[in-house]
């Protein structure tokens, strides 16, 4: 039978159960609900009380999946509480990765940058990584001792009323994947690292004077500032599209409050013709001579890249309240 009640019910259960495996629960657990329904109402049509009763009988979401996960036999963390340890984990690691990282690479910009050696740049580039490491398995340790105390102190995860808080079920496109907000931050991150630790990557090489630079690197990290904020608040808001897990209401207004500020530090970052290395330019100038246009892109190339930023700003922000309205979520 069709009943959303229903449906929300098997959704919270399986929503956290292995992909191959939540098929073949949501048919087991729709036809024992079916079943269960059948004896207690018999030829009548189930009523909303009678669907209270029987999902309430059924018992909380989290322990039946505990049950179909074969979970519940744990020794230092088990049933309900795996489940959700796991999928804290899987929302807290990525954050603490991606913030201890982002604090690595300020902290070698805020001590002047790299040494350029090859020992100085290697520092550079697996510094943070092992800095995301680091801070992904304290976070692990963290959560652990915490989810041990909750299993050895037998502590309830949720009581009173479940039924009444039982998510809605998504369709397949309002669905958040995973992988695309833990992308997100580490694009973020990365991007921290090219601008303030080693802007000198984007340039070109030239016949009798090797690699320049298109960037001045001493003004691009005196601009740390707007630069680390625009990274934290671009990480900040896959944290939140990673712990929705769905497109809603929030993560528009999250955006369409974060995204401005990002655009504020962008302007403040590139706006000026400064960030540009003028000897990079001069020798751009001799290549291309009389030739205004390619002389004009380079010039205000730094403009071109704000667009670039603003245009994704806005696209990111316009399709964010569509999906929203579209989907009718909160």
């Amino acid at each position: 039978m069709n009943h959303e009640l229903i449906d929300r019910y098997i959704y919270a259960v399986t929503r956290r159960l292995p992909l191959k495996s939540r098929a073949d629960v949501e048919q087991e657990l729709a036809s024992l609900i079916s079943d269960m329904l059948e004896a207690r109402c018999g030829a009548v049509s189930p009523s909303d009380k009678d669907v209270r009763v029987v999902l309430t009988e059924l018992g909380h979401p989290s322990q039946l999946a505990a049950k179909y996960s074969g979970d519940e036999g744990r020794a230092l963390i088990g049933g309900a509480y795996f489940l959700m340890y796991k999928f804290v984990l899987k929302l807290v690691l990525p954050i603490a990765a991606a913030g201890v990282a982002l604090a690595s690479v300020m902290g070698l910009v805020l001590n002047g940058g790299p040494e350029h050696t090859f020992s100085g740049i290697a520092m550079a580039i697996f510094g943070p990584i092992g800095g995301a490491f680091a801070g992904a398995i304290q976070a692990f340790a963290v959560i652990t001792f915490l989810f041990a105390v909750l299993e050895w102190k037998k502590v309830k995860l949720a009581d009173g009323d479940f039924l009444s808080a039982l998510p809605p079920v998504p369709v397949k496109n309002e669905r958040v994947k995973p992988w695309e907000p833990i992308a997100g931050m580490v694009l973020c991150v990365l991007m921290a690292l090219v601008f303030l630790a080693f802007p000198q990557v984007m340039g070109g090489w030239l016949d009798g004077a090797g690699w320049i630079p298109a960037l001045d690197v001493a003004v691009m990290r005196s601009l740390w500032l707007p630069i680390a904020l625009w990274a934290a608040l671009g990480i900040g808001k896959e944290v939140l599209r990673l712990a929705e897990g769905r497109y809603t209401r929030r993560l528009a207004i999250a955006a369409s409050a974060a995204n401005p500020v990002i655009a504020a530090c962008a302007v403040i970052a590139f706006w000026s013709g400064r960030v540009m290395n003028p000897v990079f330019l001069e020798h751009m100038g001799e290549i291309f001579g009389e030739e205004k246009l390619f002389n004009t892109l380079f010039e205000k190339g730094h403009l071109f890249f704000l667009g670039v930023v603003f245009f994704a700003l806005v696209l990111e922000t316009v399709m964010l309240w569509v999906k929203a309205r579209k989907y009718g979520n909160n």
